[in-house]
């Protein structure tokens, strides 16, 4: 039987809440592994966004990378702390401290994705959904920011509006990225796959291997596919009546992003300070999917302002 849409509501407010926080326990797990406590955090994580920014954000980035090398363990036993503090305030389920949370977690976002994501690369002309872009972080902000609305917003359907077009904006976004010259070519393709392989364990570099050659050796075909994937993900999955196909069409997508794209979010390189865009995007889905099952997203999303805790 499909879910009712206050009951889709509330389950898709719940899974978005713990996996959100989940997400951020597992970043923290992540700052705290041994080259985080090293310059190699400085040279591999924060000094790799410099490339391509604008003169404003670059000077801001090494302003922050000033502040942040002469002391790089203190200021990475902080990151980690503060992001295990997210956590567990998200996971509390008290109404005070999941605001607290989620305050936090908006403005901590922001300034990971600022000085540690060089705001995903949306400002290099070169970001694109397949390597990791817009970035991860914004997507931990923007679940935050839907999380702010009360259980009643979501019961009542006012978020039902922001639920879908949060994702649809992003997969949008990816495929309008997607068409940009250089990924046409066969060295601007193969470098989305092959920057992510260059860094993996020789298991999984082999693995994606395959996909590296394929992307230069059949640029164009191979980025069509990617541009109509995308597009019709935004289109299909998120529109007034949503279609299963479209959904499963995302999470094939993806899930090869991740895989290929960004090889696990670089979990495996000992680098990696979060498992990557696929997985937020994908929690980001599940009330879309949840809503869409009960029939609400039958083009009865609602647009209201939202309501007040």
């Amino acid at each position: 039987m499909a879910p009712t849409e206050g009951s889709a509501a509330a389950a898709g407010r719940i899974w978005l809440l713990r996996g959100l926080s989940a997400l951020w326990l597992l970043d923290a797990w992540l700052q705290m592994q041994p080259g985080m406590f090293t310059m190699d955090m400085v040279s591999t994580v924060m000094q790799p966004t410099l490339t391509g920014q604008p003169g404003w954000l670059s000077a801001l980035e090494s302003w922050a990378i000033h502040w942040v090398a002469p002391a790089v363990g203190w200021w990475n036993w902080g990151f980690a702390g503060i992001q295990v503090l997210i956590a567990v305030l998200l996971w509390s389920g008290r109404p005070r401290a999941v605001r607290i949370g989620l305050a936090v977690s908006i403005g901590w976002g922001l300034l990971v994705w600022l000085f540690g994501e060089g705001l995903g690369g949306v400002l290099t002309g070169g970001a694109s959904l397949v390597s990791g872009g817009p970035g991860s972080v914004v997507l931990y902000v923007w679940a935050a920011a839907l999380l702010c609305w009360p259980p009643t917003a979501w019961e009542g359907g006012a978020v039902g509006r922001w639920v879908r077009d949060g994702p649809a904006l992003v997969w949008a976004w990816g495929a309008l990225q997607q068409m940009a010259p250089a990924y046409w070519t066969p060295m601007g393709l193969a470098s989305l796959f092959q920057s992510a392989a260059a860094m993996q364990p020789k298991p999984l570099a082999a693995l994606m291997a395959p996909v590296v050659a394929l992307a230069g050796r059949d640029p164009v075909p191979f980025n069509a596919a990617l541009v109509i994937g995308m597009a019709a993900v935004a289109i299909f999955a998120f529109g007034p009546r949503p279609r299963p196909w479209a959904h499963a069409l995302a999470a094939l997508l993806l899930l090869g992003f991740w895989v290929f794209g960004q090889g696990f979010g670089m979990v495996f390189t000992g680098m990696g300070t979060d498992p990557g865009t696929p997985p937020i995007l994908a929690l980001l889905m599940v009330p879309a999917w949840l809503w869409a099952r009960s029939g609400s997203a039958s083009g009865r999303f609602r647009a209201s302002r939202p309501a007040v805790a």
